[in-house]
């Protein structure tokens, strides 16, 4: 993957969480980029923040302490866990980017919580507004609405692609994928999404006697899990996390005010561990087990996420009574301890052959 792309074309605004709404970015006028921890080894933030906090928004601090972040002219954070209201104010100490905002969330997903998330919403855009001196009208917010939902679709088609068997592509090669519509340019990933929606018939991945795996669990940016769990001899046919079937589920509707119809995608999509609503995220993954025919579901959680590890006993607790093969990771983003986790996977893998 050509990572130049990332340091070419329009301003950039990053963003962490799939509860902000890329439309605002794009209808200001800037390219919305996913943020990633880019330093290899943390070497700074450990000085700043607790040894025991989320290696996520560690490793995110120790790139953004080591310049990684530079070339981005805004930040849009959101209160969506306490790790992440840290790196808040963390970030507006110590990295001075031109401009930082701290988007509220709420917790409740009715319509009294639509309504708060739009005024919400509207405090992001007159914030992008006035510091950047632009005007984020209907008009470019309706443009930026429609493309973002043909692109989520594109995505969408070919993660439900996989629902086949055999499935059509590598599951690293759909997690790349997504990797590269978070980061660079909308249009620049156009042509490989047409590429592979074509289905290119003369297309192999692998035969179909492969055991089929439903990834889940929070932030799972790099490719490691994926890479173990085929190398194994394993398929991943699924990713429900918030870089995968999360993100890309239930476009905008059109027709709508263009601010109470982001509130309202954004809010009710299928949410994470951060919200409320755990039995309804069970339902979902145990529809989505049966609806890829998944052999089994590895969830991966973040070391120090306690939303996350709350919700493992409860998802293992559902799965052993339904008879569906379940095994739970730790990592430190980083996968230090890669080979236990190897032989974790494969141990599992086993099991379920």
């Amino acid at each position: 993957m050509d990572d130049s792309r990332i340091n070419t074309g329009p301003r950039k605004i990053g963003w962490f969480c799939s509860y902000v709404p890329e439309e605002l970015i794009i209808a200001a006028g800037f390219q919305p980029v996913r943020l990633q921890a880019e330093a290899n080894e943390m070497e700074l933030a450990d000085s700043y923040i607790s040894s025991n906090f989320c290696h996520y928004i560690k490793h995110i601090l120790d790139s953004g302490l080591q310049g990684s972040y530079e070339d981005i002219q805004g930040v849009i954070l959101i209160n969506s866990c306490d790790g992440m209201r840290r790196l808040n104010d963390l970030w507006r100490y110590y990295l001075k980017t031109p401009f930082v905002f701290f988007l509220e969330l709420p917790r409740k997903k009715d319509s009294a919580g639509v309504e708060y998330f739009s005024k919400c919403l509207f405090s992001l855009k007159s914030g992008l507004e006035e510091h950047f001196n632009t005007e984020i009208s209907d008009k470019k917010l309706n443009s930026a609405i429609s493309l973002m939902n043909d692109q989520r679709q594109k995505i969408l088609e070919l993660l439900n692609k996989q629902k086949e068997n055999p499935p059509p592509y590598s599951g690293k090669e759909i997690q790349m994928l997504c990797r590269e519509e978070s980061i660079y340019p909308k249009e620049s990933t156009d042509s490989r999404l047409r590429e592979l929606i074509s289905g290119m018939p003369d297309r192999k991945y692998r035969p179909n006697n492969h055991p089929r795996i439903l990834v889940t669990g929070n932030t799972g940016q790099k490719p490691i899990l994926v890479q173990l769990i085929e190398q194994s001899g394993a398929d991943v046919v699924a990713f429900d996390s918030c870089e995968g079937l999360q993100h890309y589920s239930n476009p905008v509707k059109q027709g709508l005010e263009p601010m109470l119809a982001l509130a309202e995608r954004y809010l009710l999509k299928p949410s994470c561990a951060r919200m409320p609503g755990y039995v309804d995220r069970i339902d979902r993954l145990q529809q989505l087990v049966a609806d890829f025919a998944a052999n089994g579901v590895i969830y991966s959680a973040l070391k120090f996420c306690d939303n996350a590890l709350f919700e493992i006993p409860q998802i293992e607790r559902r799965f052993k009574e339904t008879g569906i093969p379940f095994l739970s990771l730790e990592n430190d983003y980083s996968w230090v301890d890669m080979e236990r986790v190897r032989i974790r996977i494969e141990a599992f893998i086993e099991m379920i052959t």
